[in-house]
């Protein structure tokens, strides 16, 4: 396998590699905490830098915040660090007895090399282990 075509030449991509993506890149957002240092807010590039990517004390959100505020703050999360989703829309499911979980649905356009598709994502965030799982609805 050559350099050139390891590295620069441009392969096609296809919808299910955008996809792909962008479910990789919103479950490492999900996975990972956000350093809990204090930045002024008038420092918007550094608000929205790798510096605060992943979400905040997730325990502490999920404890002081409602059902709708909960879901516009992971809105908020996805919309800084996902630019190819546009109209993205959380909505958080009830908790079922026995599991320390956040449940919630993204839905969203994405923005794929063949177009604007809709997607669904099925999401939880363990609270116990800090992981998140994200499955795809297929919904077309």
């Amino acid at each position: 396998m050559s350099f050139w075509r390891t590295f620069v030449q441009i392969a096609p991509t296809t919808r299910r590699d955008d996809i792909e993506d962008i479910k990789y890149h919103l479950t490492r957002l999900f996975d990972s905490e956000a350093s809990l240092m204090s930045i002024d807010d008038r420092l918007t590039e550094v608000q929205r830098s790798n510096y605060r990517f992943g979400i905040e004390d997730v325990h502490l959100l999920s404890a002081s915040l409602d059902h709708q505020q909960l879901a516009l703050k992971l809105e908020n999360y996805i919309r800084h660090f996902e630019p190819r989703l546009s109209q993205v829309m959380v909505e958080l499911v009830e908790r079922k007895a026995g599991e320390n979980t956040i449940a919630f649905n993204i839905v969203a356009k994405a923005k794929t090399a063949q177009g604007e598709k809709e997607l669904i994502f099925d999401s939880k965030i363990s609270l116990s282990d800090m992981t998140t799982d994200m499955k795809e609805d297929l919904y077309e």
